[in-house]
């Protein structure tokens, strides 16, 4: 079977483009009914299509490969429905993480007169370019820490300029690697956060000093839209572990050790976490899913 043939008619660049269109409509399944019945599309079909495409984005045997297709579609879809990409610099991430942990992700929003669209951008786009320049954005989960209990203590969020269009952030900028996005119409999990990670190099070969085999709960490519059903109603939902990078647990870009199957701890930095999960990320390029009792901070 063609892993990209349609499903109802549907392909996965149209699927994508729709489910952007529904992007704001994640918890109310008939304004989604009506938005794509505006293209045409039947219920029986839209419900088919995000049971068939999710399936196949979860599909072990297809390594994410799907999934991977599908996140930069999604992301350009969105980036056109709300008028360009929003970029802001990282010390404005942070300015705006520290916010959402304090006041939670809708006052942050309600402060920035942002969407949650606007925040999933964001926080994808930083998530992807903080775990490439550790040297540079490194102490981030401690700057949010420090600037949410700023925050929580009675201080003012800090001004944040945004700007719209281009591909990367305003300071700082690394190519953008594909990252995992909410889809429509799926049961929200704790926290709210879609968990769309994916081994960037599947089949990656292992490395001296690094894991030599993939745990059972790797790439939980399961997670990118099965989550998703209140994906942009509240924090992490359709920020999944970018958005929540900044709120609880560890944040993108901490240090930890993963504990392995072979009884080992590896290094490696968080990239995204989510449903009490996180996505790893080792020296040798991998990013793996793993539970969060396997993780611990490295000191």
């Amino acid at each position: 079977m063609d892993p990209y043939a349609p499903i109802a008619g549907i392909s996965l660049e149209l699927y994508a483009e729709l489910s952007a269109d529904v992007s704001d409509h994640l918890n109310d399944a008939n304004a989604q009914i009506e938005i794509v019945g505006k293209k045409g599309i039947t219920r029986e079909s839209w419900d088919a299509a995000k049971a068939g495409w999710t399936a196949r984005m979860q599909d072990m045997s297809l390594m994410g490969q799907v999934a991977m297709r599908y996140m930069p579609l999604y992301q350009a879809a969105l980036a056109k429905k709300s008028g360009g990409k929003p970029q802001v610099t990282f010390e404005e991430y942070v300015a705006m993480s520290g916010a959402a942990k304090a006041m939670s992700v809708e006052g942050m929003l309600a402060f920035y007169k942002l969407s949650m669209s606007d925040w999933t951008m964001i926080a994808g786009d930083w998530s992807s370019k903080i775990p490439l320049d550790m040297g540079r954005y490194g102490m981030f989960g401690m700057l949010v820490e420090q600037e949410g209990a700023r925050v929580a203590q009675g201080g003012p969020p800090k001004p944040v300029q945004i700007a719209r269009g281009g591909d990367g952030g305003a300071t700082g900028g690394q190519p953008q690697q594909a990252q995992g996005y909410p889809q429509p119409g799926y049961p929200q999990q704790p926290q709210g956060y879609p968990q769309p990670g994916y081994p960037q190099q599947p089949g990656y070969p292992p490395q001296p000093g690094y894991p030599q085999q993939v745990p059972a709960f790797q790439v939980q490519a399961a997670n990118l839209g099965a989550a998703v059903g209140g994906a942009l109603g509240s924090f992490g939902s359709a920020l999944d572990s970018f958005a929540t990078s900044a709120v609880g647990g560890f944040a993108a870009g901490t240090p930890v050790l993963v504990l392995w199957s072979d009884g080992q701890r590896y290094p490696a930095t968080i990239t995204q976490m989510g449903g009490g999960q996180y996505n790893c990320a080792f020296p040798d390029g991998r990013q793996v899913w793993v539970p969060g009792h396997a993780v611990s901070l490295r000191r």
